[in-house]
């Protein structure tokens, strides 16, 4: 078996890596700057652009299975490159966000759908991971909690399931190394509901200080974030905040069902990643 992971510098696709190599599988990387990616030697990596599925000859010649971060602007373009090259499952990273209502005219949900779609209609097999918001959504603090031990925020008591990167690499080097998630589609999501008050008070619990939260406008959060986001992220960003606030997300057992073992915590993430708040 040889899997090719696209998206090999990204928190997941890097942790997906890792899993398959520890497995004994043959692993192949691709990236726009394969230079940059810093990985196991083992790992053969290619040049290779989504935006130019042409590029992806020599990355999937032989290659069983792809491992795939679904922001693509053609997404019928590159799924045609996987069955000319015969490549037969496909595991896409997604998001939950698909299964929201009005999810097609969503800006994040419709990106989504339309890879989902592709593959779909392809014919390819596929399994569509499809996690919540991220832990590491809280490394974007980072700045604040080092600087001035605060973090500043417009929706403090949004609620969300914040999901630990690993967890969704953990179940990609399953559906990867198998058959049993062909077909299938999980929603993931960490095993708590935490307020972003309550993630910043976990990292000053775990760094041994605290931390303040300093409540901002939406003006003041859009002018802060577009900073460093694109304004169509930024829009996002605010409204899914806004949106969570007294919100009960549903919490999903997938990852427990499909691992065997318990979902990993915020706390865990923090722990994990203690250098960046520091």
């Amino acid at each position: 078996m040889t899997v090719l992971v696209v998206g090999a510098s990204g928190a997941v696709g890097s942790a997906v890596v890792a899993g398959l190599l520890e497995r004994g599988v043959e692993v192949r990387a691709s990236s726009r700057t394969p230079e940059r990616l810093g990985l196991p030697k083992q790992v053969r990596v290619f040049a290779a652009d989504l935006n130019e599925p042409a590029s992806f000859a020599a990355a999937l010649d032989g290659v069983d299975r792809v491992f795939l971060y679904a922001d693509l602007e053609d997404p019928e373009a590159v799924t045609a490159a996987f069955v000319a090259a015969g490549v037969r499952h496909v595991v896409v990273l997604s998001s939950s966000s698909v299964t929201f209502p009005g999810a097609a005219e969503d800006f994040n949900g419709s990106r989504f759908l339309r890879v989902e779609a592709a593959i779909e209609k392809a014919g390819l097999g596929y399994t569509f991971l499809r996690p919540g918001g991220f832990a590491s959504n809280a490394a974007r603090w980072s700045w604040g909690v080092k600087g001035e031990s605060a973090v500043p925020l417009p929706y403090p008591e949004a609620v969300q399931a914040p999901i630990h990167e690993r967890d969704i690499a953990d179940v990609a080097v399953i559906a990867l190394t198998s058959d049993a998630l062909i077909g299938q589609a999980p929603v993931l999501t960490g095993p708590e509901r935490l307020t972003l008050r309550q993630q910043v008070d976990t990292i000053g619990a775990v760094i041994g200080r605290p931390v303040a939260v300093i409540e901002q406008t939406e003006a003041e959060s859009t002018a802060m974030l577009s900073q460093y986001v694109p304004d169509v992220w930024v829009h996002q960003i605010i409204k899914d905040w806004r949106e969570a606030v007294g919100s009960t997300p549903a919490l999903s057992n997938e990852y427990t069902r499909i691992t065997g073992r318990p979902a990993r915590t915020f706390r865990t993430w923090v722990e994990d990643n203690i250098d960046l708040f520091r």
